[in-house]
């Protein structure tokens, strides 16, 4: 084979079908949805209007696929345009032939960054990628690093269903107006972007939140639970919050402690942060509510376009798991 074959080169509609197929091959998707996955993700008009996708094709076939889905972060009181990488793929027949780099390579082509706009890219690679990502000139200024508080140690012998109906949480989340660090980067929660990701992601019932209220301040908390082996989890996705008061996030974060007891047969109660970031309120909080450090890491990664000041900076990074596409 002749890498002077492959061709890098924008998506358009016609290649569906066949990257599809390239996830299917892969992962053993169901064919159905997928395709329906695939539509709700990039197909409807908010991501078709900003998404990037990115191939690899070789005469007509499509031997890989790319994608930089619109992730707007807000920053300094600006929406910013950025992106996360996501969906990568390389056939199976054309693999160790650096088609990934040509992939990566193509966005730091200057009519594409241009066309695009972009501000930074983000990314959270598997293990197999990251060294890619790194060659490519990203930067990888933090790990989210995963802390668990034990809630109920005998419970890993019951199992559970995601659609259990008796939950001690609420099904939606409470109305809240969010406190904002101006100079921390914060994922967007403009409801274009938020109605966009609550479609992609098919908004099910595993999602749950916990509404606190304190006096004329609250914190929502979104969560979601998770079979980790023989262990019942839930896992923290994100955390809104009325007031930056480190009480009251110590005394949300016990309230959702307790809350979480009541539902027996959960075992731990997980979160994914930035310990890096400068305010330590959360890691503090979480610290002090008992939860203890694991070894497992979660990479994040960026790649500055446009030349925004302090998105390599990991101090500034407010995340948690929510902030990856796959949550």
């Amino acid at each position: 084979m002749n890498n002077n074959q492959i061709k890098i080169k924008f998506y358009k509609d016609w290649m569906f079908d066949q990257v599809i197929q390239l996830f299917i091959d892969e992962y053993n998707f169901d064919a159905i949805q997928y395709r329906e996955f695939f539509k709700r993700f990039y197909e409807t008009p908010f991501q078709r209007a900003h998404g990037i996708r990115i191939v690899a094709v070789e005469g007509e076939t499509i031997c890989g696929f790319q994608s930089y889905f619109y992730w707007p972060y807000n920053f300094q009181g600006k929406t910013l345009r950025t992106f996360q990488s996501g969906s990568s793929i390389i056939s199976s027949r054309y693999r160790g032939r650096q088609i990934f780099a040509q992939l990566l390579n193509f966005i730091d082509n200057q009519d594409s960054i241009d066309r695009m706009k972009i501000d930074f890219l983000i990314g959270f690679p598997v293990k197999m990628s990251f060294g890619s990502f790194m060659r490519n000139k990203w930067t990888n200024p933090l790990n989210l690093v995963w802390y668990a508080k034990p809630i109920n140690p005998f419970s890993i012998v019951k199992a559970y269903s995601p659609e259990h109906s008796d939950w001690c949480f609420q099904r939606e989340p409470g109305v809240i107006r969010p406190f904002y660090n101006s100079e921390q980067f914060c994922l967007s929660k403009e409801t274009e972007f938020s109605s966009w990701r609550r479609l992609a992601r098919d908004f099910s019932p595993q999602y749950l939140y916990f509404n606190f209220v304190d006096s004329s301040n609250s914190v929502v908390f979104e969560l979601k639970p998770n079979r980790r082996g023989r262990i019942n989890e839930l896992v923290v996705g994100d955390i809104i919050r009325s007031s930056p008061d480190p009480k009251l996030l110590r005394a949300a974060l016990n309230a959702l402690i307790d809350k979480a007891r009541k539902e027996n047969f959960l075992a731990i109660l997980t979160i994914a942060l930035n310990e890096e970031l400068e305010d330590k309120t959360l890691v503090q909080a979480v610290r002090e509510c008992g939860f203890i450090r694991l070894s497992k890491k979660i990479h994040f990664i960026v790649k500055p376009i446009s030349g925004i000041s302090g998105c390599t900076d990991a101090i500034r990074w407010n995340l948690l798991r929510s902030d990856i596409d796959t949550w």
